[in-house]
């Protein structure tokens, strides 16, 4: 089987961190009321954004990026769908370790990262 590159991934990576910036920009400019109601709400769009896009949207569809790119995060075992658990397990340890998760898709035959370990996942093109 043919696995992404490093290099698609960081593309994923890449145009996720460019959509989450563009979405807290436009909540920002659509809440900067300066009220109370539109500071709760401008902080629940950034907790949703950074505790809830990747996780969910990984596990249920896929995210912008990977969409994008072409790859889909899924379970190692039967390549299903990854559980919500699975998907949270696996960017905290992504965030954990930053680059230094990424070491490991050049020294394994199915390029995974130690996040995909930890998490028992394997990212692979969208077929």
């Amino acid at each position: 089987m043919n696995y992404p590159s490093i290099l698609r991934r960081y593309m994923a990576t890449f145009i996720d961190g460019c959509f989450i910036m563009i979405v807290f920009f436009v909540a920002s400019y659509f809440l900067n009321q300066g009220n109370e109601v539109t500071d709760y709400a401008r902080i629940a769009v950034i907790c949703f954004m950074f505790f809830a896009y990747e996780p969910i949207f990984t596990s249920r569809f896929c995210t912008i990026g990977q969409k994008l790119a072409g790859i889909r995060i899924r379970k190692v075992s039967n390549f299903g769908k990854i559980s919500i658990p699975a998907a949270y397990a696996r960017i905290i340890v992504k965030i954990t370790l930053g680059i230094l998760s990424l070491f490991a898709i050049s020294f394994t035959k199915d390029r995974r990262a130690i996040h995909d370990f930890a998490a028992g996942t394997i990212v692979v093109y969208n077929e």
